[in-house]
């Protein structure tokens, strides 16, 4: 037995308190039973509630309402996202779609898309918030467990206090101007008057309670419930838009997953709203070159993926919608034929250049993501979000949980496919994504990442299945960033001077940068086909850990 498994076998002997303390990372774990990759006390809440029978869905769904406490800087049951299950036994997979939407009242008449900056960090910019309903709506139907022991983990770190990371400390410290703002704010998440060092136990008595009351009564309590009551009279009194009819009206969806090949390999991920279709398109123009052959030449790859990224962004922002309000061409999209199209517009010795954008100028989203399998290659791929960091900035009072500020990811021109209507779903990069060989899974994955989740996705799936790197590798390797509408092409570290001289010969403008979240924070199971080993790995990007058994 590994140390990594005799630690997570006594977290479940000793008392709850066990995850009040403990935070440290692991980032590569193994394991033949289960393996869960999230931030390290989300991780152990999901081996929890599997050690007393749950199953991947009941993991990830504890892990979850865990994650909202312990990273409120992405996360939360204010917020929203995107749940891919994969059912072993019957094949079978299935989306659920738990976006946010727009409240009735919202309109281009009250929100000034102009200067977005000047609402979105406030009550305004809140929609809808879908994840309670999504993760009561996943558990009731794909769980074995109730409500109450799948969010008891969740629970005891808000009521009892969790150790916080050096993530959140500093997350804590940037935002302490804005979210520090509030008074209620501030007793939450800055007591007495500090920002929390790493080490320091923080507690949030009130979104413990909040948590209770869905334990006891499901989305109910969140929609139509006491903690329904507090959200509208925040609302009331800061100038949000959403009412008890909004939250009476929302629904989670379950959705079918779209699918297409890379190299051989299945990949399963997500329909619009999210950025499924535009992962597939960007891996089958991708698949007319030879990757391996390119990445030899002083890494001429780089160009290719550049190119392809533009151009999918570019029919990101042209063709994704709510399919509920509009029809969108997935199949066209995700055709052989339309990405043989967009292959022949790339320029193999020019890059093609948007408008100068600054370097870094696209905020990154704050997100988080978990991933879970077990032996027998059940899985979950979960991303759930605030959109910024801590979301509006805005904690909904006696509840002890953000808001997400969605409202800000609508277009701002009304005539555009993601136009802001009342409860329509905003389109987000989202891409939870499973990759399948002979009908078994061999990975799951996703990332936070706002605008650079697909292009991420797409590189590591590239390192996999292309350049044959092993899973830690692949997430690990240096990675590029451009859009249709930027000049720069933003590149990790470290980069040779070949390399770099190669790009500006063919056009590209380069802005080198650390490691960092901005280029997305990967968290992944591989199931080894052979022996059927669970091998998890948690970026070195942000905080997190894989913890297994």
């Amino acid at each position: 037995m590994t140390i990594l498994q005799r630690m997570a076998r006594f977290a479940l002997v000793a008392s709850s308190a066990f995850l009040c303390v403990q935070a440290q990372d692991f980032k590569v774990a193994s394991g033949h039973e289960i393996m869960i990759v999230a931030h390290p006390l989300a991780a152990k809440a999901g081996l929890l509630v599997h050690e007393q029978g749950g199953n991947v869905v009941d993991v990830a769904v504890a892990a979850a309402y865990a994650l909202g406490v312990v990273e409120p800087h992405g996360s939360g049951i204010g917020g929203e996202g995107m749940m891919l299950i994969y059912n072993a036994t019957t094949g079978a997979s299935t989306i659920i779609d738990f976006k946010a939407i727009a409240p009735e009242a919202a309109s281009y008449e009250k929100l000034d898309f102009k200067n977005v900056a000047s609402w979105s960090k406030t009550a305004k910019g809140a929609s809808v918030p879908g994840a309670v309903a999504g993760l009561e709506l996943a558990r009731e139907q794909f769980g074995t467990l109730e409500g109450k022991v799948v969010l008891q983990p969740a629970v005891d770190l808000a009521l009892n206090g969790f150790e916080v990371d050096s993530t959140l400390a500093a997350r804590l410290k940037a935002s302490q101007p804005t979210l520090g703002k509030d008074a209620y704010s501030a007793r939450t998440f800055y007591p007495g008057g500090a920002s929390p060092k790493p080490g320091a136990v923080l507690t949030n008595r009130d979104y413990g309670v909040s948590l209770k009351e869905i334990q006891a009564n499901g989305a109910r309590a969140f929609y139509t419930g006491s903690i329904a009551d507090r959200i509208v009279k925040d609302a009331e009194k800061h100038g949000g838009f959403i009412t008890r009819e909004d939250l009476r009206a929302y629904r989670a969806i379950i959705r079918e997953p779209l699918r297409g090949s890379y190299r051989g390999t299945e990949i399963i991920t997500t329909p619009p709203p999210c950025g499924g279709m535009h992962l597939l398109e960007a891996l089958n123009i991708l698949s007319h070159f030879d990757l391996k052959a390119a990445r030899a030449s002083d890494n001429y790859h780089l160009h290719l993926l550049a190119e392809t990224f533009k151009l999918v962004f570019k029919d990101e922002r042209t063709h994704n919608a709510d399919p509920e309000f509009k029809s969108v061409p997935v199949s066209q999209l995700t055709s052989e034929e339309f990405a043989f199209r967009r292959f022949l517009d790339i320029d193999l010795a020019s890059a093609r250049h948007g408008a100068k954008v600054n370097p870094g100028a696209l905020e990154p989203k704050h997100t988080t993501h978990l991933s879970v399998m077990d032996a027998r290659g059940n899985a979950v791929s979960l991303t759930i979000t605030l959109s910024s960091l801590f979301g509006t900035a805005h904690t909904v009072e006696g509840g002890g949980f953000l808001l997400n500020n969605e409202m800000q990811n609508y277009d701002a021109d009304p005539s555009a496919a993601n136009a802001l209507q009342p409860h329509k779903r905003v389109v987000t990069s989202l891409v939870p994504t499973i990759l399948a060989r002979g009908g078994k899974p061999v990975a799951v994955m996703g990332l936070p990442g706002g605008d650079a989740i697909i292009s991420t996705m797409t590189q590591v799936i590239v390192n996999l299945l292309d350049f044959e790197m092993d899973l830690e590798t692949a997430i690990a390797s240096p990675r590029v960033f451009t859009i249709f509408s930027q000049r720069t092409l933003e590149i990790e570290r470290p980069v040779s001077e070949k390399t770099k001289i190669l790009l500006r010969s063919l056009g590209h403008d380069l802005d080198e940068w650390e490691k960092n979240a901005y280029f997305g924070v990967v968290q992944a199971v591989e199931r080894k086909e052979t022996s059927g080993l669970l091998v998890g790995v948690s970026d070195e990007r942000r905080s997190g850990a894989a913890i297994g058994k």
